[in-house]
């Protein structure tokens, strides 16, 4: 998450910009142990744990402070109940007794299960008095659940106590489990600067702050005091100006051309700050810095490496001439360094790597995700994924991808807007200034300008609502040519002096000046004046004041959608802050105490439900509107603008349904929103597979009762669409999540009955005989009609999806869909009467568990179909590039080609032999775009086979005339 100058105007103004964050008188004000902001209401002020997650016996401690401010003596009973998902599995209590205004903390013991990978819900309860809630992570491994953390700031002035203050409050209220260290070392090539080979005792980094080694180290303590993991950033191919001095070979270095003139870089613009970039495949280049990865590791007692880089980078050359795809160098660099660091020491070996911009086949995260052997995934997220359904197609795609791995996202909210309450300057207390309106783009009536000499002032009035960090973002306009310099009085008090870059004219407004400061509730006075003193100087036209604010609602919506899409969000650090920015000192923008109540809130959930949220056996179903039904409500399975989003998933025990609540809104997750239109008492549907049974619904929201679950009354039932089950939906105000304890049926022989599964502008009948079961769809034969399956995978294999059907009319083709991705195009030929039935396929694969398998009447579909029944069957797949010669008994053999035809079989030396036609299956892939199969077999059969081709495509079997394939293939059996 280095600056990167392809996201910025000015390099210049970039480093000028950052300049603004290296102060720290600030930072820890008097008295300053850390804000909290817990789930809790009423006398119940706080609750919280003390680590971040748990090993599997471990004893949690559960604190919670209470505050008595009844008017008189409180006595009562304080209950604590430990939930997994809805199933209570602890409960204890204490009596307590609060005079009036008396505080204490009571503590309740809980020894953690010995099952490992497990959230808790742990409520809270004082009757009248208050009650409150937390959660609890029982994972020997915070990489199964990363909630990922950042610490930014290093100052010398920063004590012990401090630095375990800001650790324990990301640990305690929102569950942080790893924290990346961003920024931390002296230079991107040399970690720690040493004198006489002892480390010293501070430095100063690429933006000229000053880093305090005891404090890092102070840090990294308090990281592993609340069993948390400390991960140190780097960079995977960067160096700094005179590189060569430390041993470093421009041999090693990238190039924008074939003569090594121009090495690729980022140039600061000072003259005299640069990054350059080495290949990260040159093995020279690996053993270099993977040491210093190593040095952090042993040095400080890192648990691990974050890795860097700087984004997609094309015409790159290497020292010798010849050019090389970039993308595809990372994952030999990150599988050599998990090596070194496993070798180095195995329990501090964690890897992470950032993929820049990555979408969904974007520029290397296709090659990362699927074969890097990092232990999460982790992708900055810019403008290649704007709309929630892209990023949570992406996030999808990348725990395909990986076999499930983690994801988490660096994705900055409300990036560049400048919201929260504005004060115009033309409206301020004006000193030696005057206002004007001939440079557009301005807000409010007016700018100030004449802000050009000693003893100008522009003063402001503010009202600020509650004790906390405010972010003062000045809008400003530049055209001189350099930086101009004011200085900041917060209440008549300096602050700091402020930088104003030069812009392009004086019709540009930036807002890049700002600077955080306490505030407490009430009115105080924000001067910027023109003093003779320090680096003053320059004119600017000043527009506004901001009080830089993240907005609520955008962030809530957003968090709900990334871990309802099965990943975390790093938007938590230092002293309770939030990201707004890629660099992340950067802190133009504040979080009110609303906001910090709604992510406890959404923290414990995320800690509690993370079962059902991240686990490696959840799984993504498709979206379409056939599954639901929302009375009054408008509803859509892709994350339409002013509709509830609707996103199904399956467990092997549980049916979940998330709703997002994107009423009022539009499609895109990062822009500050509205709040939501909420609602209540919303009747619904959930349409379910006919082997599926429903034994109990609940729900759960981070939005109500600090993320309680509530067991709903429901009714089961059968229309015309299919079965399905009926609830009222109590609430719903940014997110809910519904869960249906679930029970599965195999049917017979995996033949799941079109007739009685989830229909869409289809009917039944029994007009034509032939058909198994109850009957058969028919109207299958328009488009927008379908049949939704609900089917049961019992291994992780490949599946000939076949489905039986009549058509005695001219060629059909449907579109089929498994878990909401297209599985191919499957081509129903005339069967020469609708009393004649026929399998037609598609193979696919399958992960053992509950699947939703939709055959559609797509755009681009054609012909009308009866559909009898699904048939489910294990497969393995034979292609030209991969001559299978055995299967195990039981499978069919699924034969791929790139051309039609037929696949002419028999068994045991050729006895009863059969032609099997190769049918188009929709594939963008020309080798492999026609499929059938054949079987099973029971062990010990010889599978005997070739291809008759049809190269006339006239579609009739003709072995005198159409070509054979010429070679003949065995499969045995076993």
């Amino acid at each position: 998450m280095m600056v990167r100058a392809r996201r910025f105007h000015s390099i210049t103004a970039i480093v000028s910009a950052l300049l603004i964050v290296l102060f720290t008188a600030s930072l820890f004000p008097a008295g300053w142990t850390g804000n909290s902001q817990a789930a809790a209401t009423g006398g119940v002020q706080r609750v919280y744990t003390d680590k971040a997650r748990y090993s599997p016996g471990n004893t949690a401690v559960i604190s919670v402070d209470l505050s008595n401010t009844t008017g008189s003596t409180w006595s009562g009973t304080v209950y604590l109940k430990v939930y997994q998902l809805e199933t209570q599995v602890h409960t204890t209590s204490q009596a307590v007794t609060l005079s009036n205004n008396q505080k204490t903390t009571i503590t309740f013991n809980w020894t953690t299960p010995g099952t490992d990978f497990r959230g808790y819900f742990v409520s809270v309860d004082a009757g009248a008095f208050g009650s409150g809630a937390t959660a609890i992570d029982v994972s020997s491994d915070f990489a199964k659940y990363p909630r990922y953390g950042y610490i930014s700031e290093f100052p010398s002035a920063e004590t012990a106590l401090q630095s375990s203050a800001k650790v324990n409050t990301l640990a305690q209220d929102y569950h942080i489990n790893a924290w990346q260290f961003y920024d931390w070392m002296w230079r991107h090539d040399k970690l720690f600067k040493r004198t006489g080979g002892t480390v010293d005792a501070t430095w100063n980094d690429l933006f000229d702050r000053q880093i305090s080694w005891q404090t890092i180290q102070n840090q990294i303590s308090a990281v592993h005091n609340v069993n948390g993991a400390a991960m140190a950033y780097a960079m995977v191919y960067a160096s700094r100006e005179n590189y060569s001095s430390l041993g470093v070979s421009p041999t090693w270095g990238l190039y924008k051309d074939n003569a090594h003139a121009s090495q690729h870089d980022v140039d600061f613009g000072d003259g005299s700050t640069y990054l350059y970039m080495f290949d990260p495949n040159n093995a020279n280049w690996q053993n270099y810095i993977m040491g210093e990865y190593k040095d952090a590791i042993n040095t400080a007692g890192f648990d691990g490496i974050h890795v860097d880089q700087m984004g997609q980078r094309s015409n790159v050359y290497l020292y010798g001439g010849s050019s090389v795809d970039l993308s595809q160098r990372f994952t030999p660099f990150l599988n050599q360094a998990k090596s070194q660091l496993t070798t180095n020491n195995s329990t501090h070996n964690r890897l992470a790597f950032n993929i820049v911009d990555g979408t969904v086949n974007g520029w290397a995260a296709e090659d990362v995700s699927k074969n890097a052997n990092v232990d999460f995934n982790y992708s900055e997220i810019w403008y290649l994924s704007n709309s929630y359904k892209q990023l949570k197609d992406y996030i999808e795609s990348l725990r395909e991808n990986s076999n499930n791995k983690a994801v988490v996202l660096a994705a900055y909210m409300d990036y560049g807007e400048n919201i929260g309450p504005r004060y115009e300057a033309e409206s301020a207390t004006l000193t030696n200034v005057g206002t004007n309106t001939d440079h557009p783009g301005y807000t409010g009536t007016g700018f100030v300008d004449q802000f050009a000499s000693v003893g100008d002032s522009v003063e402001f009035t503010v009202t600020v609502p509650e004790d906390g960090k405010y972010s003062l973002v000045f809008r400003y306009a530049n055209a001189t040519g350099a930086t101009a310099f004011r200085n900041l009085y917060v209440d008549n008090t300096f602050k700091y002096e402020l930088y104003f870059l030069n812009q392009a004219n004086w019709n540009t407004w930036s807002q890049d000046a700002w600077y955080q400061v306490d505030l407490t509730q009430g009115t105080h006075t924000i001067k910027l004046a023109y003093d003779n003193s320090g680096m003053n100087a320059g004119a600017i036209n000043l527009d506004s004041l901001t009080l830089g604010t993240f907005d609520d609602h955008s962030i809530r919506l957003a968090d709900a959608m990334m871990a309802a899409s099965g990943a975390t969000h790093i938007e938590l650090g230092d002293d309770n802050q939030m990201l707004p920015h890629e660099y992340y000192p950067n802190k133009s923008k504040s979080m009110r105490n609303s906001l910090k109540s709604a992510m406890k809130d959404h923290y414990n959930f995320i800690t509690a439900y993370e079962n059902l949220l991240f686990d490696s056996n959840v799984t993504t179903n498709d979206s379409g509107l056939q599954f639901i039904n929302m009375s009054g409500v408008t509803a859509s399975g892709d994350g339409l603008a002013n509709t509830v989003w609707y996103i199904p998933k399956r467990t092997p025990d549980y049916n979940i349904v998330h709703l997002i609540n994107l009423l009022g809104n539009d499609n895109q997750w990062r822009n500050s929103a509205s709040q939501p239109t909420f609602q209540t008492n919303v009747p619904m549907k959930i349409y379910i597979g006919n082997q599926e049974s429903i034994s109990n619904v609940y729900v759960a929201s981070p939005d109500l009762n600090h993320g309680a679950t509530s067991s709903l009354t429901f009714t089961t039932g059968t229309d015309s669409t299919g079965k399905y089950v009926s609830f009222t939906l109590p609430s719903l105000k940014y997110w809910d999540m519904i869960y249906m304890k679930r029970s599965f049926t195999n049917p017979v022989n995996a033949i799941y009955e079109a007739e009685t599964e989830i229909k869409s502008s289809t009917t039944t009948n029994t007009n034509h005989a032939g058909y198994t079961g109850s009957g058969f769809v028919d109207g299958f034969s328009s488009s927008g009609s379908g049949v939704s399956f609900v089917v049961n995978a019992t291994s992780d294999s490949d599946y000939a999806l076949r489905f039986r059907y009549a058509n005695g009319g001219s060629n059909a083709t449907r579109n089929v869909y498994v878990d909401g991705k297209f599985a191919g195009t499957v081509s129903f030929d005339s069967t020469g009467s609708w009393n004649t039935w026929d399998y037609a396929e598609v193979a696919t694969r399958l992960k053992p568990g509950v699947h939703t398998v939709v055959l559609y009447y797509a755009s681009g579909n054609s012909g009308a179909i009866n559909l009898d029944h699904l048939a489910l069957n294990p497969t393995y797949i034979w292609q030209f590039d991969r001559k299978i010669t055995s299967v195990p008994a039981g499978y069919r053999v699924t034969f791929r080609t790139g051309e039609q035809g037929w696949a002419h079989w028999g068994v045991n030396g050729w006895t009863g032999v059969a032609d099997s036609k190769m049918r188009s299956n929709g594939s963008s892939n020309a080798a492999l775009n026609h499929e059938t199969s054949i079987g099973p077999f029971t062990t010990g059969t010889t599978v005997d086979f070739t291809f008759l081709w049809d190269d006339n495509n006239n579609g009739v079997l003709e072995p005198s005339t159409d070509r054979w394939e010429g070679t003949d293939f065995h499969i045995t059996v076993s």
